[in-house]
């Protein structure tokens, strides 16, 4: 384990300009103490590191230290562009595009004639239909980023409203299959997340922020709990269309319980929420809470008497 957290300390020092040893305290969960044992063990080893004192002081390593290509196996570089390949091929880069060219061209070198495997990680930021418009729509968010200008915005919100609004956009968001934006919006005054996929239009403009320097522990990563009400749904799905629902729902919250599947999540309570489930037609059949059942009980005989 030591020598793990030394190679760790010496990745941290190698991507970074100055490292403070309370940060790698907290990150590698030892003590500040066992950190400088480590950096001392460092040093010992013959890596040029030095000391910057004050505030914003912490450990360094000189520029010209680097590692030959040969210290990532051929295995390893061909994993690492494969996936640097996947993000670019979704969320264009031409830094990132640069750096894979620079891994491809440093194993080229030590490795003469090798040609690098395609890859099994595929990342497709396209919904079906236009991907190429989702993918520019996603471009332009990069660029807003890059670039720290403020972006305008024609968004649809989960209700249907279509507002205008100028966000600074901090970072894209993956998750559950969904790109997100997490930005500060001018209009809400505050952060917040954006669905790529509502946002109608987005423009560049001239008028530039700071952005803040946030990490993956400053997001509020469960926000589609912490801003909408839950309820705990359980229900009984038709046999004909469990692979649909475990699509929506995740397989694992789709169990077979005596001759039946049933699924037990806890789902967004909104308008939204009572159209997914009526859109399965009567393929699904809430069991609790009585009060949903009850919501789309009145659903339907309203859908009933527009056809009387």
């Amino acid at each position: 384990m030591k020598y793990e957290i030394m190679l760790g300390i010496l990745f941290e020092l190698l991507s970074k300009k100055c490292v403070k040893a309370k940060y790698l305290a907290e990150k590698f969960e030892v003590s500040v103490r066992s950190i400088h044992r480590y950096i001392n063990c460092l040093e010992m080893a013959g890596v040029p590191l030095y000391t910057i004192r004050g505030n914003q002081g912490g450990f360094a390593i000189v520029d010209t230290y680097k590692f030959s290509s040969s210290f990532m196996t051929v295995k390893e570089f061909e994993q690492t562009i494969n996936a640097l390949n996947a993000i670019n091929s979704s969320v264009p880069n031409k830094v990132l595009d640069s750096a894979i060219n620079k891994l491809k061209s440093a194993v080229k070198n030590e490795s003469s004639g090798l040609n690098i495997k395609s890859g099994n990680l595929i990342i497709d930021a396209g919904p079906w239909g236009d991907a190429v418009g989702y993918k520019s729509k996603l471009a332009v968010l990069q660029k807003s980023i890059e670039e720290n200008k403020k972006l305008f915005i024609r968004y649809h919100d989960r209700n249907g409203d279509v507002t205008e609004r100028l966000i600074e956009p901090h970072v894209i968001v993956f998750k559950q299959g969904l790109w997100y934006v997490y930005a500060y919006c001018d209009l809400r005054n505050e952060f917040r997340f954006f669905k790529t996929g509502r946002i109608e239009q987005a423009t560049v403009t001239n008028e530039t922020f700071i952005r803040q320097d946030l990490s993956k522990m400053d997001l509020p990563l469960d926000f589609w709990q912490e801003n909408l009400d839950c309820i705990d749904v359980v229900m009984e799905i038709d046999k004909s269309i469990v692979s649909d629902v475990e699509e929506w729902l995740g397989i694992e919250n789709v169990k077979l319980s005596n001759g039946k599947f049933i699924a037990s999540v806890k789902l967004p309570h909104d308008k939204g929420l009572i159209n997914k489930i009526m859109g399965y037609g009567g393929g699904i059949k809430v069991l609790e809470p009585q009060s949903l059942r009850e919501e789309i009980k009145k659903c339907t005989e309203e859908i009933i008497n527009n056809y009387k």
